[in-house]
């Protein structure tokens, strides 16, 4: 999801920190709002403040501003901490918490599939807000107002707080409140019809948003063109996994491999592409050890005589014989793969999976559902396909 971050030397309860580079640029966007609003809180007669509303303009209120922004994200990833430490129970790796420009994101390898786990799960990070909204809160009424700098930091972040845990229930995916709501729709339909629903709203939220945003708060444009685009990735993403329910890499792979040895040319293989209609293989060596793979993209601009050897990408992802269709294509994405070598039990090289493969089963499956249940989205597993002898790893 994110392009160029930067790992924090720090991890919390194991999970790695990343400062996003939109994060680093808005930084100083963020000082200066957070000591605007600073500004005008002092400015409120209902606090009875004793201080000269002057003393918190220039460095001061910069100082305070930037004490305020590093509470707030303090709080985001808090926030997503929580989401992250539920997710876990229900076994899902979390690969590691991003901040960047509108808050936090804590990726996951996937959401929990159990009925109900999602909106458990989304629940978790507003909750964490509202608890932390109530401790500064009582924070507040234990400070005496003659410490004038440090009330109004710890009342705006108690104000702050309260508000991100609202916002986050807005019912709008990728939001917490989207994810409670499909995963509350999922107990009563199938979970891709869920999914479409909750997008549709998140849609309308957007639009809203957007408008908003054009008379009051141009932040609101922003999260509203985040929403409006995320929510596409989100729904594409959620239907192919339900399409792949069920299937497994031994269904689908390919397992008639040719290898190529490491010392044939480019110009050799690329005659036998174009006889064989084939674009991807593995590469090994005279021992006949799996050492690369190759493909079309790497054949492109290189000379005729050069070996494969120097052209192949020597990292190889493989997968298991009896892993599933969903964990080859998420290694696939994960690493931006068309293709995977498949390994049996023995270590050997049983076959060869490649996108398109997985892309042919998410047509016929769409296609099966359209021409057997066209009044319903979800997935039910085609009469004909076949199960794996063994029962799947993990």
């Amino acid at each position: 999801m994110f392009g160029t971050s930067f790992k924090l030397p720090f991890k919390l309860a194991g999970i790695p920190l990343y400062l996003h580079l939109s994060f680093l640029l808005v930084l100083p966007l963020m000082i200066w709002a957070s000591a605007s609003n600073i500004a005008l809180l002092v400015h409120q007669p209902r606090f009875g403040l004793d201080l000269d509303p002057a003393a918190f303009h220039g460095w001061i209120s910069t100082l305070l501003g930037f004490i305020a922004v590093i509470g707030l994200f303090a709080s985001v990833v808090l926030h997503e901490l929580g989401h992250s430490l539920v997710a876990r129970r229900y076994g899902v790796k979390v690969r590691r918490i991003t901040l960047w420009f509108l808050g936090g994101v804590a990726e996951f390898e996937e959401m929990p599939r159990q009925r109900g786990a999602e909106a458990v799960v989304g629940i978790a990070g507003p909750i964490v807000s509202f608890v932390l909204a109530i401790l500064f809160t009582a924070a507040a009424i234990l400070i005496p107002r003659t410490i004038p700098s440090v009330w109004i930091i710890v009342y705006y972040l108690a104000f702050i707080n309260f508000m991100l845990g609202l916002f986050n229930l807005l019912p709008a995916l990728p939001m917490d409140g989207g994810r409670i709501l499909r995963s509350l729709l999922a107990l009563k339909m199938p979970h891709a019809r869920a999914t479409l629903i909750a997008g549709n709203v998140a849609r309308v939220l957007a639009i809203g948003l957007g408008i908003y945003g054009l008379f009051f708060n141009w932040w609101m444009i922003m999260l509203a063109f985040f929403i409006f685009t995320a929510v596409r990735r989100e729904t594409d993403q959620s239907v192919v996994v339900d399409l792949l329910q069920g299937v497994w890499v031994s269904e689908v792979m390919t397992r008639d491999v040719t290898t190529v040895p490491a010392s044939v040319t480019v110009g050799q293989l690329s005659d036998y592409m174009l006889t064989h209609h084939l674009l991807g293989f593995p590469v090994v060596d005279q021992q006949g050890r799996l050492i690369g793979t190759v493909g079309v993209e790497q054949l492109q601009n290189a000379h005729p005589d050069a070996p494969i050897w120097q052209v192949m990408s020597s990292q190889i992802l493989t997968i298991a014989e009896n892993a599933t269709a969903l964990e080859a294509f998420t290694q696939m994405s994960q690493h931006n793969f068309a293709r995977l070598i498949v390994m049996n039990e023995a270590g050997q090289i049983a076959g060869i999976i490649t996108k398109s493969d997985l892309i042919r089963v998410i047509q016929v499956r769409m296609a099966h559902q359209q021409m057997v249940q066209p009044q319903q989205v979800y997935v039910q597993r085609p009469p004909f396909t076949r199960y794996p002898p063994s029962a799947p790893v993990g």
